[in-house]
């Protein structure tokens, strides 16, 4: 009865400390191919399956609320608050405020993609759980992140944040300043990692964003969807 009686007492941080505690790394499940190369992601549902019991032990709960919803075409923007709640004291909460973007043919589908993309981050940032390709077999507290291989840091352009490189595109139309501001904006906003982005753009034969031929940018612009969607698909 004591020890109920101190769980009972403890506050909203002190349980998000203990949910902490137990758990601090998650295997990437899913594998996105985009072009010639491909990177992992964590999907929604294994992310709820992990934390799912944690939330349960330690009494919290999270209450999703969509506060505004933008849709662009294929393409859904929700603006998000999730309420982390002490359930001995439904007053003492935490709300955190994220905005995920869902892309698919049909609206209801995106708005789900959107709401679950939300939640993912917003779980694993506000937990602060690492993510990463490796098993952890005996417990999250003893994994031990794999060693990365130091690669030459990439030269970028102060004016060119997309891609890398410095060679000259002919005499062609190339795209204009206006419309590479637009690029990097939509890539940031889409989700899509920059490095992906860049090896896209190489394989195309465009060594920065400065070489992109103006009549291109169009279609750059449904391929960074099309990036985003197979990112976020469940």
């Amino acid at each position: 009865m004591a020890e109920k009686n101190k769980e009972a007492s403890k506050n909203i941080h002190q349980r998000l400390n203990a949910v902490m505690a137990d758990i601090n790394y998650i295997k990437k499940d899913k594998k996105i191919e985009i072009g010639k190369g491909s990177y992992s992601v964590t999907g929604h549902d294994a992310v709820t399956k992990l934390i799912h019991p944690l939330l349960v032990e330690h009494g919290i709960n999270i209450i999703p609320e969509c506060i505004a919803m933008i849709q662009e075409g294929n393409r859904v923007r929700a603006d998000m608050e999730f309420s982390w709640v002490n359930i001995d004291n439904p007053e003492d909460c935490i709300i955190k405020k994220w905005s995920a973007y869902g892309m698919d043919s049909q609206h209801d589908k995106a708005i789900g993609k959107a709401y679950s993309y939300a939640q993912r981050l917003m779980t694993l940032k506000t937990l602060h759980i690492q993510s990463g390709d490796e098993d952890c077999e005996d417990g999250q507290e003893e994994f031990k992140a794999p060693k990365q291989e130091t690669k030459p840091k990439k030269v970028v352009k102060k004016e060119d944040d997309v891609p890398y490189g410095d060679v000259p595109n002919g005499n062609h139309k190339l795209i204009s300043d206006e419309q590479r501001q637009e690029l990097n904006s939509h890539v940031n906003e889409a989700g899509v990692p920059i490095d992906v982005v860049s090896d896209y753009l190489r394989s195309q034969g465009w060594n920065t964003s400065k070489e992109i031929p103006a009549d291109k940018v169009a279609g750059l612009f449904l391929k960074i969807d099309e990036m985003a969607k197979e990112a976020v698909n469940e």
